[in-house]
């Protein structure tokens, strides 16, 4: 008797596997630019091979979709893309900057490509499902939203995205911007939608720079560009009235070489390709100089420290770090299969192979700093030479060729809004940011210097954030929140003189954003007014029918077993959406009782945790990251039992140096405060960013059993050339 056939994938199961997939298959290829034949297989607009399939499908498509059509842009020529940023993009990946896994910390680079990556979800599932079209009860569409109201703003968000995509209400939002530069004057449905957008970038921005690993780091960065920027030239440059004349000044103020040997050049005295560095390129490189000498400086103590290892192991690590890709990879696959340190493989292989023996714990400690340090210096000193001392210079000429691509967007831009005032408004929001996401002390003021500094040494970069603040001290998403509200008019009034004596330009960027949108529209078929239970089980929209295909394809036992662990994901998602729903309940009316209210006085209450799904999905890929072994001998760690790389001084949060002293806390001393440079938040933080891991876990079985014939699947949306 045969026996009975599996029964298809119920709505959610299959919403669950489309998501899992999109999750997967994103990251996947954007972790695959690390190394330069990335580039050579991606295809349209970058040349490839005949008859070779591109190996980023999604990105691809996304590329061609959404970003080669917009305005400036679709002007730029094939010679940009296959000449300049292939290029720039294959030597960034022969760079082999470092991994995570041997740098024993989750690095910056990882948490911007994982951020990028759980946000970019959003519009695959899009651009592939569709949104769904909701058939609305009569009464549903004379609506009025409330924006002190947590379910209106919900509401408003569902059903503005709807109208966007399947209705006008993108003609009424351009209208009624180039009318009016105030919110109020919009219709209500925008200004709830606008109040979810704010309170999410919100959410972001907190968990970016306050709970993320490397947040403070990055707005160390942030910080020292900003004090690097001429503001008060490029104002009056912009002041020029001729848009020609302000054009070609800024492109000279921005990218002109000076140096002896670009005037010889000029002359034509000499032809020599390297002449120098532009004002950008001193700028990335100085940054990355004030890095370089941190981590030199702490590498000197280190192999200088007591109880230091002996020379040789240092001299060991000098020669791995510099060595080639392949015997880092093999040292890499060592580690992981016999579960030992980085540091324990590297000495055992070297040529003057090293007793690991020898080394106690507090020199393998060391040791572990030491190659991180060296790992960071040589990731500065590549991504300098790839930006601004590659010969010859790529990204002066692409930028270049981008500007003259943009000139009349420029110039129409110029002609409609004061532009220096722009930048006066940006300078402002970049100042706040960088103040409202420094920690409190005590007393209230900030820590590190002013914003509005110009410091041209590292000597003058702002204060560690390793120093124990009071949890009261600790930036909140309200702070966010309130800084967003203070700027946001900036950008309305912006938007609206575009709109109003830009009309032209409008229009061009109002036929783009319809060509958009109509990616996002699917099969056009529609539903029922959803429950909240039932809202995001009508599957995957047009990929539902591929996917049960696919689906089917697998053993009956296989398919058993895979729908148990979608089952449970769809489970988790529906947490998360709950999970993010009240937290932004909890910042709309912070007094309502809320499990993610963090426990502070009450005058000086706030949210620490903001709402968002992609926050999971962005730990979820964080907190699976493998790491190397904390001892000789140990089990492989992984992201959410580590800290961050780099604390706001460009030092390492866990760094040896600063714990040589360190003291045992009691109970009552750990609650008192916390380190934002660690980046492991609070109880709250800590344990959902294991649970991510665990359900990362569980995914990726759904994942190695689908891979084959999904990615089949996607490569049928490779875009060939232009429309």
């Amino acid at each position: 008797m045969s026996s009975p056939s599996p029964t298809p994938l119920t709505a959610a199961q299959t919403h669950a596997l489309f998501d899992i997939l999109i999750h997967h298959q994103l990251y996947a290829e954007i972790e695959a630019f690390k190394y330069p034949t990335a580039i050579e297989r991606y295809g349209y607009p970058f040349r490839k091979a005949d008859g070779v399939q591109t190996t980023a499908p999604l990105l691809q498509s996304m590329l061609n979709k959404f970003v080669l059509r917009l305005p400036g842009l679709k002007s730029v020529g094939l010679d940009f893309w296959q000449d300049k940023i292939k290029i720039l993009v294959a030597k960034m990946g022969e760079a082999e900057l470092s991994e995570s896994y041997d740098k024993g910390a989750i690095g910056a680079r990882k948490a911007l490509a994982t951020a990028i990556s759980s946000l970019l979800e959003y519009v695959a599932r899009g651009m592939l499902g569709g949104y769904p079209v909701v058939e609305k009860q009569e009464a549903d569409k004379e609506k009025e939203y409330h924006t002190s109201k947590p379910e209106d703003v919900l509401q408003a968000w569902d059903d503005g995205m709807r109208e966007l995509i399947h209705g006008d209400l993108l003609d009424k939002l351009f209208e009624q911007t180039a009318a009016t530069g105030k919110l109020e004057d919009h219709s209500s449905i925008v200004q709830a939608a606008h109040e979810f957008l704010l309170l999410n970038l919100a959410s972001f921005c907190h968990h970016f720079f306050i709970m993320s690993p490397d947040g403070q780091y990055l707005l160390h960065l942030l910080e020292n560009v900003h004090r690097l920027i001429p503001y008060y030239v490029v104002k009056q440059t912009l002041r020029v009235g001729n848009a020609a004349t302000m054009i070609n000044g800024m492109v000279r103020l921005v990218l002109a070489k000076l140096s002896v040997t670009a005037v010889t050049n000029w002359i034509g005295l000499t032809n020599n390709t390297n002449d120098g560095m532009n004002l950008m390129q001193q700028i990335i490189s100085t940054v990355m100089a004030w890095d370089t000498a941190e981590f030199q400086k702490r590498s000197q103590k280190l192999e200088s420290s007591r109880d230091a290892p002996c020379k040789a192991v240092f001299k060991a690590i000098k020669t791995h770090v510099y060595a080639s890709r392949d015997v880092h990879d093999v040292a890499r696959n060592i580690s992981i299969q016999e579960s030992k340190s980085i540091v324990a493989v590297m000495l055992e292989t070297a040529d003057d192979r090293i007793d690991t023996d020898s080394l106690n714990e507090h020199q393998h400690d060391i040791a572990m700093e030491y190659y991180s340090n060296l790992l960071s210096i040589r990731d500065r000193e590549e991504l300098t030479k790839v930006l601004c001392k590659s010969n010859p210079d790529l990204l002066t000429p692409a930028i270049r060729d981008v500007v003259s691509a943009f000139d009349p967007v420029i110039r129409a831009v110029h002609n409609a809004v004061d532009l220096s005032g722009t930048v006066t408004d940006a300078e402002n929001f970049i100042a706040d940011l960088i103040k409202v996401s420094k920690p409190k002390k005590g007393s209230g003021s900030q820590t590190g210097s002013r914003s509005n500094s110009r410091a041209s040494s590292p000597s003058d970069t702002p204060a560690s954030v390793t120093d124990k603040v009071p949890v009261s001290g600790v930036p909140t998403v309200e702070d966010y929140v309130k800084l967003l509200r203070k700027h946001i008019p900036s950008a309305h009034k912006f938007l609206h003189q575009v709109a109003k004596n830009a009309p032209d330009l409008t229009a061009q960027y109002l036929e783009y954003a319809k060509g958009v949108l109509l990616e996002f529209r699917g099969d056009g078929s529609s539903i029922s007014q959803p429950s909240e239970d039932t809202k995001n089980e009508h599957g995957a929209g047009s990929m539902t029918a591929p996917l049960q295909s696919l689906f089917s394809t697998l053993s009956t036992e296989k398919q058993e077993e895979l729908k148990g662990l979608l089952d449970l994901h769809e489970t988790h998602l529906k947490q998360l959406k709950e999970t993010s729903r009240s937290r932004l309940r909890s910042i709309m009316h912070p007094t309502s009782p809320s499990p993610t209210t963090s426990k502070l006085p009450s005058q000086a209450r706030g949210t620490t945790h903001g709402p968002g799904m992609y926050l999971s999905r962005w730990h979820s890929l964080l907190n699976s990251t493998l790491i190397t072994p904390a001892t000789l001998h140990g089990s492989v760690r992984h992201g959410w039992e580590v800290k961050g790389e780099l604390d706001g001084k460009g030092i390492k949060t866990d760094t040896l140096l600063s714990n040589i002293k360190h003291k045992r806390k009691g109970s009552r001393d750990r609650d008192q405060g916390m380190h934002l440079a660690e980046g492991t938040g609070d109880a709250i933080e800590r344990r959902e960013r294991k649970k991510d891991a665990h359900e990362q876990d569980q995914t990726i079985k759904v994942w190695r059993e689908m891979e084959r014939g999904w990615v089949g699947v996607t490569r049928g949306l490779e875009v060939m050339g232009p429309d």
